[in-house]
């Protein structure tokens, strides 16, 4: 479809790194004599090695045990992107800032975790337990957290347009302000979810479960434009469209588009039919 195309286009808050990312299987190179870092680098430089290391370190002193243990260790600012983090104990981990992006962390225990600002797009988080983690504005474009536990956490401002949130538990978690544009959410459990200013633009809600009527009526109410409501919520004063005249010029300040682009893409979007 032309609008999931259009949306998929949308640029990242987060600007990606312009230094080559290394990956687990790959070497540093040390840094030549002749060669000049500049001072307001050596910063990042030392929190990816940092980060590197400390994994490795992780890594080498538990290869034989059946979990790595990496609880209250000081990832902040690291660069893990693509990092192989499956069934890993990171619970209190400090992950603020983290690139994670295209890490597997299935089955991971985040329990408490501090994923502040972190890149998490495209990783892997498939039943992964992030519950009370603090994942404020973490950009989860992609992620896939379907049977994830994400009870309490604190997704205020996480971008989580595209993402599997299929069977995710978020059951008291704060989802104020954050992005669930074009989200998968069959099976998602919101039982008491602060859903207050989420953007809801072009969403299926009909499988989720335990979504009350006064989630999507308090206030500030979450915006709604092509939204389709489960049963009990198909009634005159619930418009799924009631903030469609506002959609575009917040799709133009935070993905920073023209504005009659983000109207060319509601206008695209509404013409699409909810089986």
């Amino acid at each position: 479809m032309v609008v999931m195309w259009s949306l998929w286009q949308l640029p990242e808050r987060k600007l990606p790194s312009e230094s080559a990312r290394p990956t687990e299987h790959e070497t540093v190179t040390p840094i030549q004599p002749y060669h000049t870092t500049p001072v307001s680098h050596i910063g990042a430089i030392a929190a990816v090695i940092g980060g590197l290391s400390l994994l490795f370190k992780y890594r080498l002193a538990a290869e034989n045990d059946a979990i790595v243990n990496l609880s209250e260790a000081d990832f902040c600012g690291a660069n893990l992107s693509g990092a192989d983090l499956c069934g890993a104990n990171l619970s209190g981990a400090n992950l603020n800032g983290a690139d994670l992006c295209g890490a597997d962390l299935s089955g991971a225990n985040l329990n408490g975790a501090d994923l502040n600002g972190a890149d998490l797009c495209g990783a892997n988080l498939s039943r992964a337990n992030l519950n009370g983690a603090d994942l404020i504005s973490a950009n989860l474009n992609g992620t896939n957290l379907s049977d994830a536990s994400l009870r309490y956490a604190n997704l205020s401002g996480a971008d989580c347009r595209y993402a599997n949130l299929s069977g995710a538990d978020f059951r008291q978690a704060n989802l104020s302000e954050a992005d669930l544009n074009c989200t998968l959410l069959s099976r998602a459990n919101f039982s008491d979810t602060n859903l207050s200013n989420a953007l809801l633009f072009f969403t299926n809600l009909r499988d989720v479960l335990n979504l009350e009527p006064f989630q999507l009526e308090t206030q500030p109410s979450p915006l709604l434009c092509h939204v389709a409501l489960p049963s009990y919520g198909q009634q005159p004063d619930l418009n799924p469209n009631r903030a469609c005249d506002r959609i575009p010029q917040l799709l133009s300040t935070r993905y920073r588009i023209s504005l009659e682009e983000a109207q060319w893409m509601v206008n695209e979007a509404r013409q699409h039919h909810w089986d």
